[in-house]
This record gives C-alpha cells, structure tokens and sequence, in this order.
C-alpha cells in the first residue's frame, strides 16, 4: 500500500517541479528600458599569475547591454551572464551579493588577496555590486584581481588610521 501511494505522489511532485531545457533557462528577457551600458570581464591577473593555468583573459569582451531605471551593476551582470552563458556563482541577496566565481575562476584561486571587483566609469565603487544603481552610459568593468585590488588599478587603504 505504501508502495502504492509513493508511486501516485511521484507525478504530482513532479507537476509542481519547474523543469527547464539548458536553452530556457539561459534564455533571458531583455531589458524593456532605453538606457544603456557597456560591460567587460576579464581576469588578465589570473592569466599571468605564477600558479594559474588559465590561458584566456577576456571573459567577456567590451559589451553594450540595455537596462531599466534603478537596476543595479549586478542585475546587468546576472543577465549578461545567463544571455552569454558564462558561469558565475554568487552569495547573498537583496542589495547584499557577493560575487564567488565567474567562468570557473573563484576568490582565493591566485592566493588568498584574489577575487572579483568592478569599477564604473573606472573608479571602484564602496558598495556591493548589488547596491551599485547604473547611469545611462555607464562602463562597467569586472577584474580579477590576485594583490587586492592594487594589480587593477583599485587603491585600496583599508581601514587605515594613519
């Protein structure tokens, strides 16, 4: 009887499951909005890092992309991302998102000062990525960087009281 009613539950579950074809779920909808940005990733950094075997630096060459009023430097890369089917992991939500990984290259993959930032119009903002609200005209750059910042061009100081 027990077998009997797991087999009778199984379609149901199934039912509730949303199951998407790589191509659908890769499939994502353009921005209705007439603004619009430039964005890169590139991780050179890594490429020439002493332990890396990572050959390709463009990640994503210069791209211009389409986005509405309010949305943030994540919300373009999440799109760009799932529109180019690059590989990205991140943690977090709301306005609080950490980037982990993109195309395979995480934090801590070229020593324990590696990882992803961005700049805007080539400055590197104070807050998360997620916080970050894009102008019309906006260049969005993503770097790997393997010294902190200080082998992209970002000055970090830290919280320094000198």
């Amino acid at each position: 009887m027990k077998k009997l009613l797991i087999l009778l539950f199984i379609p149901i579950i199934l039912a509730g499951c949303s199951i998407k074809s790589a191509d659908d779920y890769y499939k994502e909808k353009e921005s209705s909005g007439k603004l619009t940005a430039s964005i890169l990733i590139n991780c050179q950094t890594a490429v020439d890092y002493k332990d890396s075997d990572r050959e390709k630096a463009e990640i994503l060459p210069k791209t211009s992309v389409s986005f509405d009023k309010g949305e943030s430097v994540f919300d373009v890369l999440r799109r760009i991302c799932k529109q180019k089917k690059i590989q990205f992991e991140y943690k977090g939500s709301a306005d609080s998102v950490y980037i982990e990984g993109i195309d395979y290259l995480y934090e801590f993959n070229c020593g324990s000062l590696s990882g992803w930032e961005y700049s805007v119009n080539g400055k590197f903002p104070s807050v998360g990525c997620a916080s970050y609200k894009l102008s019309d005209g906006d260049e969005i750059r993503w770097l790997y960087t393997c010294e902190l910042g200080a082998d992209i061009g970002d000055k970090y100081k830290g919280d320094s009281n000198d």
